[in-house]
């Protein structure tokens, strides 16, 4: 995918439920609230942009919100933002000191998270997403001076919003696939969760613990990956958020394509694909945290 922003034509449907001949809105599938520059154009009937921007506004007022607008994050009401917030001192109670903005180095929460369930032959109604790890991405140099300039411990508030978080990412990723391919070349195992009919985020969406190092001057990194045979092959979208910062990786296994003939012409349609079409071994290479530990999946 291009680093710049760009735009792709409508699937003439909305691709999330189906829907045509309604009202399709322009979707970022990396939200604008996050920097997003992709658009796919009328893409997301009115129900549907309902349903996705309530998981959007979870992270980004509920879980990223101070550090939005800390960083002057994108924002369609930059107006409307408060300009300082009110801290209190966690060393001595009944001390509060009221901070800009600008000088509150707010840092950005995210998880960290074990392979996909999917991935590793759990039961679809078996949620791990209780195993995720909090990790904070902060500007240390900007927290150093906060601590020097107002004599009191960084702190930090957030809701913890996993199930909101995943779904994000699976939003993103099923983004990410459409990039290249149309709605009838691949069978979506995403969208039940996307929408919400399926609650369980951590069977399709996972990641690594070990966090690589920042790549400088990349906002989000997004790719398509192919695992499987000739027969079958899954698609699995490859998402970093905040590239250029300490921030995990995260894999969503996006859906799949039955057939020989149809994986043939999904490989054809993919500008790139990362891994080769063959047997699935159960010992990863390095860094990748989103191959199966068995295969078939059900």
């Amino acid at each position: 995918m291009s680093h710049g922003p760009s735009r792709i034509p409508s699937k003439g449907k909305c691709i999330y439920c189906g829907d045509a001949g309604v009202e399709l809105t322009d979707e970022h599938f990396l939200p604008f609230s996050l920097g997003g520059r992709h658009i796919i154009e009328k893409a997301s009937c009115l129900r549907c942009a309902d349903i996705t921007k309530k998981f959007e506004q979870d992270v980004a007022r509920e879980m990223w919100g101070d550090a939005r607008i800390s960083y002057n994050a994108p924002s369609r009401r930059k107006r409307s933002r408060p300009t300082h917030i009110k801290l209190h001192d966690p060393e001595r109670p009944g001390r509060t000191v009221k901070v800009p903005y600008s000088d509150y180095p707010a840092a950005m929460i995210f998880y960290k998270m074990q392979k996909a369930g999917i991935l590793i032959g759990s039961p679809e109604n078996l949620d791990i997403s209780g195993e995720w790890q909090f990790t904070a991405v902060c500007d240390d140099e900007k927290a150093n001076g906060f601590e020097s300039k107002y004599g009191m411990k960084l702190t930090v508030k957030f809701r913890h919003v996993p199930n909101s978080f995943g779904r994000l990412l699976a939003k993103i990723g099923y983004g990410q696939v459409l990039w290249t391919l149309g709605l009838d070349d691949f069978r979506p195992l995403c969208l039940p969760y996307i929408l919400g009919a399926r609650s369980n985020i951590s069977y399709i969406v996972g990641g690594a613990f070990d966090i690589p190092p920042p790549t400088p001057g990349v906002g989000y990194n997004l790719r398509t990956v192919v695992v499987g045979d000739g027969a079958r092959i899954l698609l699995i979208a490859l998402l970093r958020l905040y590239a250029n910062l300490h921030t995990p990786v995260y894999h969503v296994v996006v859906g799949d394509v039955l057939g020989e003939s149809s994986v043939r012409s999904v490989i054809a349609k993919l500008e790139s694909v990362d891994v080769g079409i063959g047997a699935i071994g159960s010992i990863e290479a390095e860094g990748s945290h989103w191959l199966p530990n068995v295969w078939p999946l059900p």
